[in-house]
């Protein structure tokens, strides 16, 4: 197929257009950003995707389409405009163009943050979602228009719910915790904790995402959102403590109080993706940890 990647120099396209460079496809990046000369694709398009234009002259020739673009939740709390119009309205051109021209499949980055309050844990993909940021709320809002293109315009797409994604071409400027730790402490600098650190979140290594997005364009799931997760619940406090020991560094831990609106436990429900694809993400964290240790030591001369 010809595949189209938006949003390929961020950190989960850098990763797919290396899983695709694996494959015989053909790939089209593309990103309002300028991609780096060693990423591997065959094609490269500059494509802001509020440009409806720009977005359907490359849909326009594809087969199918991986839409990872996005304004990130941060920013989105400063300038929940912009937010949406990168985020709603640019995917709507997307999606657009992905109708008009009849493309076989649509591949959507969600966000396990739209589930907001958790009510259980695991959590599964029909738990209520309780949006509490602008980020949250564009990316229910995409999940409610596939659904409805599907109905209406017989578009066929695949969402996968993100949960904590860490691993190679993360950069601790994104302020995830697992880039943001491993720097710190590789340079000997303090990190916290809020509360005890025994909340839990579910981490999971970017090449087993982008594993399952080539194998869900490629295969015959459709039309369903899935959670993308590791099943597995770790504790903040333990999650440090393993990067430290992956450093090699014993790291001053400093305790800080509770932040109010801190999320106890929240990790994914993942028999939905074991009864659609037969597996699951399969990265252990300490393995997951030592290959991105391994990147950061070289990317970042740590």
């Amino acid at each position: 197929m010809k595949i189209a990647v938006f949003g390929a120099a961020g950190f989960v396209g850098r990763n797919l257009l290396e899983e695709l460079d694996e494959t015989d496809h053909t790939v089209v990046a593309c990103d309002v950003a300028e991609l780096p000369e060693e990423a591997p694709y065959d094609e490269s398009e500059t494509v802001d995707i509020t440009d409806a234009a720009a977005v359907e002259r490359v849909v326009s020739d594809v087969d199918a389409l991986a839409h990872l673009a996005a304004h990130p939740l941060p920013a989105g709390n400063d300038d929940p405009k912009r937010n949406a119009e990168i985020n709603v309205v640019g995917t709507l051109n997307v999606l657009d163009a992905a109708r008009e021209h009849d493309v076989e499949k649509v591949f959507f980055s969600s966000a396990s943050s739209l589930v907001g309050e958790v009510e259980s844990v695991p959590v599964p993909e029909d738990h209520p979602a309780n949006p509490q940021s602008p980020y949250g709320v564009a990316k229910h809002a995409v999940e409610e228009y596939l659904q409805v293109y599907q109905e209406m315009y017989d578009l066929d797409y695949l969402v996968f719910r993100f949960f904590n994604v860490y691993g190679p071409h993360q950069y601790p400027e994104s302020g995830a915790l697992v880039p943001v730790v491993l720097s710190r402490i590789a340079q000997d600098q303090g990190v916290f904790v809020t509360g005890d650190g025994q909340q839990t979140r579910d981490f999971i290594y970017v090449r087993d995402i982008t594993e399952f997005i080539v194998e869900g364009l490629e295969g015959d799931v459709k039309n369903e959102v899935v959670n993308m997760g590791s099943g597995t619940d770790t504790a903040i406090l333990d999650a440090i403590e393993r990067m430290a020991e992956v450093v090699g560094v014993d790291p001053e831990i400093e305790r800080r109080p509770e932040r109010p609106d801190e999320i106890d436990d929240f990790y994914a429900d993942t028999s939905k993706c074991q009864r659609l694809f037969g597996h699951t993400p399969s990265t252990e964290f300490d393995d997951g940890l030592e290959r991105t240790y391994e990147w950061m030591r070289g990317e970042l001369d740590l």
